[in-house]
């Protein structure tokens, strides 16, 4: 039996769908690369290596790259959840602009078709 899905918009795992998550530190920023394991208009779960999701809090800066496309879709997510394996979801807070982000999951649910 699965749970019943609370969500309002569906979720689409693209492939090949690559992540750059800023933390910022004290010090420098701490810059990790992550694979998204799905996507959806309200957040996001990627998959970091175990060790690198031990020091996520507050809110995160997430770059996310189509495979064939130089420019990424940027925003502010919050941790909502991780797992031992390095999966994380994250919530929007910074939203980046609706036109935007409906073009961007256009372009996902391609890939998640192909």
């Amino acid at each position: 039996m699965t749970g019943i899905e609370r969500r309002q918009s569906p979720r689409i795992s693209p492939v090949g769908l690559k992540a750059i998550i800023k933390l910022e530190t004290g010090e420098a920023p701490v810059i990790l690369q992550a694979e998204v394991v799905d996507i959806s208009f309200d957040g996001i779960k990627i998959k970091l290596q175990p060790q690198d999701a031990s020091n996520l809090e507050g809110k995160i800066g997430i770059e996310v790259f189509l495979p064939d496309s130089i420019m990424p879709l940027s925003f502010i997510g919050v941790l909502k959840h991780f797992n031992q394996s390095g999966e994380l979801g994250l919530r929007y807070v910074d939203c980046p602009v609706v036109e935007s982000l409906d073009s961007f999951m256009f372009q996902c649910n391609k890939l998640a078709k192909s």
